[in-house]
């Protein structure tokens, strides 16, 4: 038999079909995946830490623009903490150099973006891993089909035909065993092709983001932010205790120097005009009225 004749086979065939369109259906996927991971790191790679408070709008504009990171990155931003100084610099640019990193996170970038969140959640990766048990599963399949086919065609009501019929049974069941090898051979295939597309097409820039979340942005424990909130705390307390103790004393100084800047300016120029107004009388001689008022 030959081996043109082997891969002609109906069973053989539809197998290797089989084999053929998993191939292309996984690569059309990871192509996918490649694509938009591939923009998001090099969006990524792009930023600076220093700039990350000023940038930090552009930032939420390309990942909620990217259908494969939306998801997480929403989910992301619950866990960033935002200073007020932050909605200041977007009204006020300062240069680069001036900036700090501002924007701080509470738990690791791992949490959210991974291999599910950016790889599984965007295939069909249930059926990409069925996929070799269907190979598989395809070769006894196809094995025992052709057995049962091959048996029902023996025929040994005439003497002559039995030799002939044996020769094909036997040719029918090597066929029945190839589906087997088949099968189990391109299953083995698809697994070894199939892992090799997913680390250099989706693993890698998984993981690379990831990293570029680390190198961006600083994690601040819970407990780590409860100590410096206490601080903080502390500072205002301190700061306030001194303004309200200050507070009678600031009072006193600024009623003073509004009374002496303010009120005696104003009551010299009354009594200066009521006295030229006086003067005014005397030389009328109505001043006697004015005297009487003082």
């Amino acid at each position: 038999m030959s081996i043109l004749s082997i891969l002609t086979e109906p069973a053989i065939l539809i197998i290797s079909a089989c084999f053929l369109f998993f191939i292309i259906t996984v690569l059309r996927n990871y192509q996918r995946v490649e694509q938009n991971l591939n923009a998001v790191y090099k969006f990524l790679k792009s930023l600076n830490k220093k700039e990350l408070s000023y940038r930090f709008n552009d930032l939420d504009a390309f990942m909620l623009n990217n259908p494969y990171t939306v998801t997480a990155w929403e989910d992301f931003k619950k866990a960033l903490i935002f200073p007020e100084k932050l909605s200041l610099v977007s009204k006020n640019p300062v240069t680069p150099a001036e900036l700090k990193p501002e924007v701080y996170l509470t738990m690791d970038a791992s949490y959210f973006f991974n291999e599910e969140t950016l790889v599984y959640s965007k295939i069909n990766h249930k059926f990409i891993q069925t996929m070799p048990t269907l190979l598989t599963g395809l070769g006894p399949f196809f094995t025992f089909l052709k057995m049962a086919f091959a048996f029902t065609a023996v025929s040994f009501s005439v003497d002559a035909n039995v030799g002939e019929s044996l020769n094909g049974l036997l040719g029918n069941i090597q066929i029945a065993a190839l589906c087997s090898v088949f099968a189990v051979g391109f299953s083995l295939l698809f697994m070894f092709i199939e892992k090799i597309l997913y680390s250099k097409m989706c693993k890698k820039y998984y993981l690379l983001i990831q990293k570029e979340f680390i190198r961006l942005f600083d994690i601040v424990t819970s407990e780590k932010f409860l100590i410096d909130l206490v601080k903080e705390s502390k500072i205002q307390n301190v700061t306030n205790e001194k303004l309200l103790k200050a507070m009678p004393e600031n009072f006193a100084k600024a009623m003073e120097k509004s009374i002496s800047e303010t009120t005696l300016p104003y009551l010299e120029n009354i009594l200066y005009s009521l006295n030229k107004l006086n003067e005014g009388f005397d030389k009328g001689k109505g001043g006697d009225v004015v005297d009487k008022l003082f």
